[in-house]
């Protein structure tokens, strides 16, 4: 009997504890809302009809229940959902609301946004030294002129030198800006002394800042003349081992040669043919062919404009080739142009051309062999009838002779 009462005791006990455990259970997993604002736990199930908001101290979520004084203050908005096109947007008035809009302006403040845009003076004050209005090519090159004689004094290095040397060659384009140049010494100041430098690419950029400024201005060609330019350029092509130095200083010298009878002159007084004589017998295929275009172009020159030459003291530059053997040495180029790429018709032509200007003094030297074979190719070539192929057939026959002349029915 005592056990039996044990038992029913123990069971009620249990069923109570049970209950407990729902009622609580059942508590924490739903939100019972008030009439004061209450914390949502993470996982509680909240009712409909309620008044929610985001507590901006804590960050945590907040409801009670809608009161109707609570109800007019959310009349004056309305959260508009995506597929409604005709409820009109609400103005958002809430206290809370304009509570976090002041928050969300403090928090940015902490990132360093501009509340508004910088004023151009703030904008310069901000980039100091760097000046926005634009400056003539006058104070541009003075300006280059001051840096570089800065950086020679400080012996900078490779690079800030090449850059305002490039700097200048970009300026020395225009004319005006060339004149300048050699008005502002720049010449001695700066070409002279830089080809005397041991630094390839430091030579080589001012090789080509000088055929820049020679090129097609006679002002400065002259300037050039005067300072000894031309006699600078024949010793470098004479003594410099670098096939890129010495190809940039023929270049300048045929910037500065060209259209010009006195400095042709001087440069075959000093010895100049001598010298691209001894270049071309020790040179690449890409230098010989610049010296046989420089001296096609010299030789074509004198001859359309024999009355302007004699007036300069014209100086048979046809019959000091001869003696310097350049007939012998145009059929070596010609025979070694066939043999590495017969259709390199570019190169042939350029060799063709300077053949044809001293044809008379070398048509008797000149070796048959490679000119017929070279026309048999022009005649072969699926091309043969395009101008062009036609204008190289032109020139070789005419270096050929009449009794060579071939056809195709012949070949």
């Amino acid at each position: 009997m005592n056990l039996e009462v044990i038992f029913l005791v123990f069971s009620i006990l249990f069923q109570i504890s049970v209950s407990k455990k729902d009622a609580k259970s059942e508590t924490e997993d739903s939100f019972r809302a008030t009439n004061e604002w209450k914390e949502i736990k993470e996982g509680q199930k909240v009712p409909s009809g309620l008044h929610y908001k985001i507590n901006l101290s804590t960050g945590k979520k907040e409801a009670k229940i809608l009161t109707p004084e609570d109800d007019d203050k959310t009349k004056s908005f309305v959260l508009k959902d995506d597929t409604d096109t005709e409820e009109s947007e609400g103005t958002i008035t809430t206290p809370e609301m304009e509570q976090f809009l002041k928050k969300v302006n403090k928090k940015k403040s902490k990132f360093n946004m501009p509340s508004k845009l910088r004023t151009m003076d703030e904008i310069l004050e901000e980039l100091g030294d760097i000046e926005l209005q634009p400056k003539s090519d006058l104070a541009i090159l003075q300006e280059l002129f001051k840096k570089f004689q800065e950086e020679a004094i400080k012996n900078a290095n490779e690079l800030s030198i090449i850059t305002i040397l490039k700097d200048l060659t970009y300026l020395g384009h225009q004319i005006d800006n060339a004149n300048e140049f050699y008005n502002l010494d720049g010449f001695r100041k700066i070409i002279y002394k830089q080809l005397n430098s041991t630094n390839i690419a430091i030579k080589h950029e001012t090789l080509k800042l000088f055929s820049v400024l020679a090129q097609n201005n006679p002002k400065v060609k002259v300037h050039i003349l005067e300072t000894g330019g031309i006699a600078i350029l024949s010793r470098i092509i004479n003594q410099e081992d670098n096939d890129l130095i010495k190809n940039s200083a023929l270049t300048a010298l045929s910037c500065t040669l060209r259209t010009f009878p006195h400095a042709q002159n001087k440069f075959i007084e000093i010895g100049g043919l001598s010298i691209l004589t001894e270049s071309f017998k020790t040179g690449t295929i890409k230098l010989k062919l610049k010296i046989v275009t420089l001296l096609n172009d010299l030789i074509v020159e004198r001859q359309s404009d024999a009355d302007n030459f004699e007036n300069h003291g014209n100086l048979d530059i046809d019959e000091a080739l001869f003696k310097l053997d350049w007939c012998n040495l145009l059929n070596e180029l010609m025979n070694d142009l066939i043999e590495i790429d017969l259709t390199d018709f570019d190169s042939i032509e350029k060799c063709l051309l300077s053949m044809g200007s001293l044809a008379n003094k070398c048509q008797n030297v000149y070796k048959n062999e490679p000119l017929l074979k070279l026309y048999k190719t022009l005649l072969r070539n699926e091309d043969a009838e395009s101008d062009y192929l036609q204008y190289l057939k032109n020139l070789t026959s005419q270096l050929v002779g009449t009794d060579y002349k071939l056809n195709k029915e012949e070949l």
